[in-house]
């Protein structure tokens, strides 16, 4: 009897067990998924993260890094997906979209690549936006595109923004444009003269930095004197 009864408590702790492993708690599912995630073990990581979705699908983090982790497994067709559903929870979130057009961009969709990009573009018309597009389509090699979309980016910031111009400085000089490159260095120069980058780059291409270097962004918006008498007017 005593045999019998220790079988069963020996079964039934085997089945509790059982159980247990089948279910685990969502916090250690999404926990190993980071773990994975951080290591590069992308198989696992969207193994883990699939599982945790099934059971709590409102999670849009663990949702955006199940897109991630499906484009660098090598399955940019599934993460399309995923991404969409994420973006749609979460429009203005820059690394869903940044996601999202990698994802089309490796699963070969150029078409659908270009219509994303400039969609979002025109939905919310941010800075990163167009330096979205700009690096999709150099990429893709519509280098008019992509500098269309760059001096849009610069108009947009009216040339304040530091990483539009260093954006252009390296557009043209990857298209070998030696005087535009220099024309944007100094407007880079002008609004970060101690970057270590820009003074590098501007002592490569031979010139000297100082204070005659610097040139006002032609998107700048800043006041115009031409008669110490006149009032400042602003230059639209």
């Amino acid at each position: 009897m005593l045999r019998l009864r220790s079988i069963v408590v020996g079964s039934l702790l085997l089945l509790t067990l059982a159980g247990c492993s089948g279910t685990r708690p969502l916090h250690i599912l999404q926990r190993e998924g980071d773990h994975f995630y951080s290591t590069n073990r992308w198989d696992q990581a969207v193994e883990r993260y699939t599982e945790y979705l099934q059971r709590a699908p409102d999670n849009n983090v663990v949702r955006m890094k199940l897109g991630e982790a499906q484009i660098n497994a090598g399955n940019p067709r599934m993460a399309i997906e995923t991404l969409k559903i994420a973006l749609d929870v979460d429009p203005l979130n820059d690394r869903i979209a940044d996601g999202a057009a990698e994802a089309l961009y490796k699963a070969g969709e150029r078409e659908s690549l270009t219509s994303f990009v400039h969609r979002i573009a025109s939905e919310r018309g941010r800075v990163k936006d167009y330096l979205r597009i700009a690096d999709y389509m150099n990429r893709v090699g519509h280098a008019d595109e992509a500098e269309t979309a760059l001096v849009a980016a610069s108009k947009i910031s009216q040339g304040n923004n530091f990483d539009v111009q260093w954006a252009l400085v390296k557009f043209y000089k990857n298209r070998g444009d030696t005087d535009r490159t220099i024309e944007r260095l100094r407007m880079a120069y002008f609004l970060q003269p101690e970057n270590p980058e820009v003074l590098k780059a501007i002592r490569e291409m031979g010139e000297i930095p100082g204070p005659s270097f610097a040139l006002v962004p032609r998107e700048m918006d800043v006041p115009r004197v031409t008669n110490a008498l006149e009032p400042v007017t602003q230059t639209k």
